[in-house]
């Protein structure tokens, strides 16, 4: 097969690809391009920071518009965008899920912002976690459900948790911590589980906490099942007893 013009990505790799990269250097996600279906598309890094969520937005934007021209070749399109600022270099790929797997990937760096989000060792916050959470009593985890009465019209009252004070309290010490935070966007992450041996990583504990209290204004009863299958006191012992912030590189 002869060799591509300069500038044009060897076409014997079915999809090619290139990582964005901040001024920061933190990578923002991934531009790809399929010749052999003839497509091309974006993959946000999906443990990306607020702080370059306007950069991935920008470039899945820049790749949907050049997509619309007509009689676009994904890889003229991949080779013409990676001039861009910030494209690094074009590699090739066996398939999409390999460049999928590294826009899944979650680094020690992306942990390190999320435990910036805590409060300072020895802050008060962290006092009033751990006397919230060894104030509860197996009585305070107990959770009774209101509604389900149908109405005269005959209309059904959405069911909903009534949650103890106590329980309540070890919540909003979690929301005082910095637990729950927008660095981590929990809408685009699998729901939580925990792990065989019951324990999770501190860092993994913000993401437990931000997605089951964030999901819990929106549908209530997630912190029910959470306090029932040990999810919800992994997450303040994890936080509580962590002696290392992070540890090694590991897919998401």
């Amino acid at each position: 097969m002869p060799r591509p013009p300069t500038g044009l990505p060897d076409p014997r790799h079915p999809v090619w690809y290139f990582p964005v990269t901040a001024p920061t250097g933190e990578t923002a996600g991934y531009t790809w391009a399929d010749h052999t279906r003839a497509e091309t598309g974006w993959l946000h890094r999906r443990a990306h920071s607020t702080a370059v969520h306007d950069l991935a937005e920008e470039w899945a934007k820049k790749l949907y518009d050049a997509g619309e021209r007509p009689g676009v070749q994904p890889l003229l399109l991949l080779a013409e965008l990676s001039r861009e600022p910030g494209a690094g270099e074009v590699r090739g790929a066996a398939a999409l899920d390999a460049v999928q797997r590294l826009a899944h990937r979650v680094e020690d760096s992306d942990d390190h912002r999320l435990l910036a989000e805590l409060s300072p060792q020895g802050a008060d916050e962290w006092r009033e976690l751990r006397e919230a959470y060894d104030a509860l009593t197996d009585a305070d985890r107990r959770v009774e459900w209101g509604g389900g009465e149908r109405s005269p019209s005959g209309a059904i009252q959405v069911a909903y948790p009534k949650y103890s004070e106590p329980l309540w309290r070890v919540v909003a010490a979690l929301y005082e911590l910095g637990a729950v935070t927008p660095e981590h966007r929990w809408t685009e992450w699998p729901w939580p589980e925990l792990p065989d041996d019951g324990g999770l990583r501190p860092a993994d504990a913000v993401r437990a906490a931000t997605a089951l209290l964030r999901a819990e204004r929106m549908s209530e009863g997630g912190i029910d099942k959470a306090v029932q299958n040990g999810l919800f006191d992994a997450i303040v012992v994890s936080l509580l007893t962590r002696s290392s912030p992070v540890g090694g590189q590991h897919p998401a």
